[in-house]
């Protein structure tokens, strides 16, 4: 799996990380006192905040550290029982704290402020004996925490994840990932190919039992960000590219230079295409805090493709993922189109 579309932001050097790691239990216990102290008097903000959507997105943002703050400490306990890293059930040990983990906060994120997911159809998750690649659209809040959830609870899969550096100031998440061999992709600044080369040598890796995403979007979709890049390219003079992106309002251009890395690379794995939609327009914490409680759904359809099915050649692959953008286009289109109506 792959998350990525976090603002860029260089990597803590190693002792830095170690430090978080050590401190992020008193800075769980820090917030917690602050949030006791403060949430009497957001209580207050009722007249204003009849749903109480402010004091119920910071209540979930404190859970959710805890959640973090857990893994960390779970990760020590794994340390200890195997120094070395070693166990027979290493992999599996670090799997069943992430399933644990996002299993509390999906449901958690349900009550609290209404974050529900459903799925469109049945989701098949790739034939056995062979990886899985999901190719998803990115947009909207907690999208790629929802598809790693239902990834976890029912493809029961290891996580091979490429995502952004900036991850690494997460003490929890980063202990878990890194020894479950993930792949950090450097920020732009410097990065250099290392990006594509990253995502390669993940994907030259991949065992029966692995589960890659990747958005290659490459950032979250946003009415303005689809309506910059347009301009962006008529600028340029790329008038028909430019038409293209225009003429697909709910998606952003894909870059095909991972997938075709992915396929390159693994060929034999299955490949899932993700289409999702129902927080769309939430594009900022001021939206997301005034939707609390979320009316919509996240709605979520996944087309799975066998591996020979899909072309492994760089140009075919960028047609491919053309036409499949194409479908997710149109499927969006069709849903909000219905959402409009009722």
């Amino acid at each position: 799996m792959k998350i990525t579309s976090l603002p860029s932001l260089p990597a803590p050097p190693y002792w830095l990380r170690l430090v978080l790691q050590a401190i992020v239990p008193f800075v769980g216990i820090f917030f917690s006192l602050v949030f006791v102290v403060v949430a009497p008097f957001m209580l207050l903000l009722w007249p204003w905040d009849r749903h109480l959507a402010l004091l119920r997105c910071l209540f979930l943002a404190l859970y959710v550290m805890w959640e973090d703050i857990g893994l960390v400490v779970e990760c020590w306990y794994l340390r200890l029982r195997s120094p070395r890293g070693n166990s027979p059930t290493w992999d599996e040990d670090h799997l069943a704290l992430i399933r644990q983990a996002l299993n509390n906060i999906m449901f958690t994120a349900g009550k609290v402020v209404g974050f529900k997911v459903d799925v469109e159809g049945i989701i098949t998750v790739g034939r056995p004996g062979h990886p899985l690649v999901v190719i998803s659209r990115h947009a909207g809040p907690a999208d790629s925490l929802a598809i790693a959830w239902l990834l976890a609870s029912t493809a029961g899969r290891i996580p091979r994840i490429v995502l952004a550096d900036v991850m690494l100031w997460d003490p929890g998440i980063a202990m878990v990932l890194q020894r479950l061999d993930s792949y950090f992709v450097p920020s732009r600044s410097g990065a250099g190919d290392d990006r594509s080369r990253g995502v390669a040598e993940l994907a030259s890796t991949l065992s029966d039992k692995d589960a890659m995403l990747i958005f290659p979007e490459g950032r979250n979709w946003a009415p303005d960000r689809h309506e910059g890049l347009v301009e962006r390219l008529r600028a340029r003079g790329e008038h028909a590219r430019a038409d293209r992106v225009a003429s697909r309002p709910w998606v952003l251009e894909a870059r095909s230079r991972g997938v075709a890395a992915i396929r390159e690379n693994a060929p034999e794995a299955d490949v899932m295409v993700v289409a999702h939609t129902g927080l769309d327009m939430l594009t900022g914490p001021g939206p997301v805090i005034r939707a609390v409680p979320f009316r919509n759904r996240l709605l979520f359809r996944g087309i799975t493709y066998r591996s020979e099915d899909v072309p492994t050649d760089p140009d075919e692959v960028a047609s491919w993922l053309d036409a499949e953008w194409d479908e997710v286009n149109g499927w969006v289109d069709a849903h909000v189109r219905q959402r409009e109506q009722s």
